[in-house]
């Protein structure tokens, strides 16, 4: 009988200190050419023949992950597959680097169990393209538990050390498999912040970052491919800290309503924004049908990635939708419950920067269950900023002040506002909303001409214009910190232009140097 199929999102072992039967590995290292024992050789070869042309091969560090899992099942009153939060855990206790592995439980007779793996193995294969197996057995009354543990994996890693000392370097050296690029290491630090390193442009690549402070260090490797970017590697760094005891707990499939699912991902990247301190969250409708229409594509087509299998991106879809933003995220993931899905988002790097990041104001979140037995959930979460009605006025003292900041900080003498200045740019920031067909250039083409009285007072006048979804973002441009310049009019106007997100900003400096 097959007791749970659970697909994550998307040596001889001897009894650790924290009650698993996993010896904790000293590095996150990919076995080679492992051959199971002789015993075990059966059930690999029932797998051989369950996926056909594509032979999975045997690795240890599965192997230890899947037999305390059979051990854990077995000794649970229900037969259980463990929580994701489990099977994260004994995997990384076991050194495995790839993304949380597929696992199938399989209870049963000792004459029927082997053809029941091959069957279960069958259903996973229609959906996962798997690379790495590893198979567990522990003995119940009336016959056994197996369980199988697989990944695709999708990058040759060097050992990584599990545990540093303050003043350590993570040190990643590796090579992409085939059809993927770019690869880039994402790091959540200890205090929660992330941060992105790219690694070239691949295949082989090469990454350091020094660890500063104590704490769990989570490491991420992420790649770019036909399909979009995809996690190839994710694992935690202990450093000058314990790593914790692997958790007992186990969970049975959740038959929450997708929409409830839905709902239950909201208050979870809530809770999450506000322990990060940061502005929750707003429900768009016209998102969310955009984000269940990618699940329900993923559902049918039997996939988990950003780009549809016609090549659709995250960003094509939302224009599609007419929902036009200057910044869009997305998330998806294939799990069982709202709770593991998030967790599992939340442990990596990638996707936990999706969820905290500062500057999004709106979600969409679409579930939908895809068909067959396993149960499995396919949910997309997209994100994406509207601008907030700003204040146009406080905006203009709000740019000047952080930009004489920036010159004081440059040797040059801070800029002083002229009313004439004031009102050519204010009415050029206007002029530019005032109608769909206005260019920039007609609108600063405005403000030059009612500039032209202005020449006995001005040796030269330089106009200057931003146009966004976030006014903060126009202060960097170099004409800004030019020495000769110390007389300034900035404007700052919002509305709606064809083509670009709704509230958007534009700023327009005019930019002079006294006689």
């Amino acid at each position: 009988m097959v007791v749970g199929a659970l697909v994550a999102l998307a040596g001889c072992p001897s009894r650790g200190g924290d009650g698993t039967s996993i010896r904790p590995a000293q590095t996150y290292a990919q076995s080679s050419g492992w051959e199971p024992p002789a015993a075990e050789r059966d059930g690999y070869h029932a797998l051989t023949r369950a996926t056909g042309a594509s032979p999975l091969a045997p690795d240890a560090a599965l192997a230890a992950v899947a037999t305390e899992l059979a051990r854990r099942v077995a000794r649970d009153p229900q037969a259980r597959t463990p929580s994701v939060r489990v099977i994260q855990a004994v995997s990384w206790l076991a050194g495995v680097t790839d993304p949380l592995p597929v696992v199938l439980t399989v209870k049963g007779s000792h004459a029927n169990v082997d053809a029941e793996v091959e069957r279960g193995m069958r259903e996973v294969m229609q959906t996962e393209r798997l690379t790495h197996v590893g198979v567990g057995r522990a003995p119940v009354s009336g016959g056994e538990v197996v369980v199988v543990a697989a990944t695709r994996r999708r990058v040759q890693l060097d050992a990584v050390a599990r545990s540093l000392a303050v003043g350590g370097r993570i040190s990643l050296h590796g090579r992409l498999a085939e059809g993927l690029r770019s690869p880039a290491m994402v790091i959540t630090h200890p205090d929660g912040h992330t941060e992105e390193s790219t690694l070239g442009e691949g295949p082989e690549f090469l990454g350091q970052l020094p660890a500063t402070e104590r704490g769990v260090w989570q490491v991420e490797v992420s790649a770019d491919s036909d399909a979009g970017s995809t996690v190839v590697a994710n694992f935690p760094v202990y450093v000058d800290t314990e790593a914790p005891d692997t958790p007992e707990e186990t969970a049975t499939v959740e038959a929450e309503d997708p929409t409830a699912v839905e709902a239950s991902l909201f208050r979870a990247i809530n809770e999450s924004r506000q322990r990060a301190r940061l502005a929750p969250l707003e429900l768009m409708a016209p998102l969310v049908d955009v984000a269940r229409a990618h699940s329900r594509d993923m559902a049918d087509n039997h996939y988990v990635a950003h780009n549809s299998r016609e090549g659709a991106t995250p960003g094509q879809r939302l224009r599609d939708a007419g929902l036009l933003s200057g910044l869009s995220l997305e998330n998806v993931a294939r799990g069982y419950g709202a709770r593991e899905i998030h967790d599992g988002l939340m442990v990596s790097p990638g996707h936990r920067a999706n969820v905290l990041n500062p500057r999004v104001t709106h979600v969409g979140i679409g579930a939908v269950r895809e068909a067959g037995p396993s149960g499995a959930l396919l949910v997309t979460q997209d994100f994406i900023e509207v601008a907030r009605a700003v204040d146009t006025q406080a905006a203009a003292g709000e740019l000047l002040t952080v930009i004489n900041r920036g010159r004081t900080a440059r040797g040059a003498a801070a800029l002083q506002l002229r009313a004439p200045l004031q009102a050519a740019a204010a009415r050029a920031a206007q002029a530019y909303f005032e109608s769909p067909l206005r260019s920039q250039e007609e609108a600063l083409g405005e403000a030059t001409a009612a500039l032209r009285g202005e020449s006995l007072m001005f040796r030269r006048i330089q106009l200057v214009a931003a146009f966004g979804p976030r006014y903060q973002d126009a202060v960097t441009m170099q004409p800004l910190f030019e020495r000769e310049s110390t007389a300034v009019g900035i404007g700052v106007a919002q509305g709606d232009r064809p083509g670009a997100p709704p509230q958007s900003v534009f700023v327009v400096y005019v930019l002079a140097v006294p006689r």
